[in-house]
């Protein structure tokens, strides 16, 4: 998850530069939309409250996520669940499934972000 997070940070401070704004996730969404880049501004989004989770823990953004689960690109814990193995203890605990594919994805989420918004 500190991979995920760190990169997100990063991120969001070279958007506001870049951008000249407060919010660059908000910026950058307007931008996708703009753009008609609806499905890479969906994904950034939820990759977005994704993020949120393991900042925050349960919230809003677990809220919003959870509403459309089934749609979500990675795994996320839903009410009443509490581990994506069952019985798996060396699991940690997050809302979020976080592996390998989680942080790659999020890589090239924010490089294909930052191509459509920045260039």
């Amino acid at each position: 998850g500190i991979l995920g997070v760190g990169m997100f940070s990063i991120f969001d401070s070279e958007l506001q530069k870049s951008l000249s704004c407060k919010n660059g996730f908000i910026k950058a969404r307007e931008i996708l939309y703009d753009k008609g880049e609806i499905k890479l501004k969906n994904r950034f989004e939820y990759f977005s409250l994704a993020i949120n989770i393991l900042k925050h823990g349960q919230g809003r953004s677990y809220e919003t996520l959870i509403q459309n689960y089934q749609l979500l690109p990675f795994e996320i814990i839903t009410p009443g669940s509490s581990f994506f193995k069952e019985g798996d203890v060396t699991e940690v605990d997050t809302l979020i499934k976080v592996d390998d594919k989680f942080v790659m994805n999020c890589a090239e989420l924010l490089t294909q972000v930052s191509k459509a918004v920045l260039d």
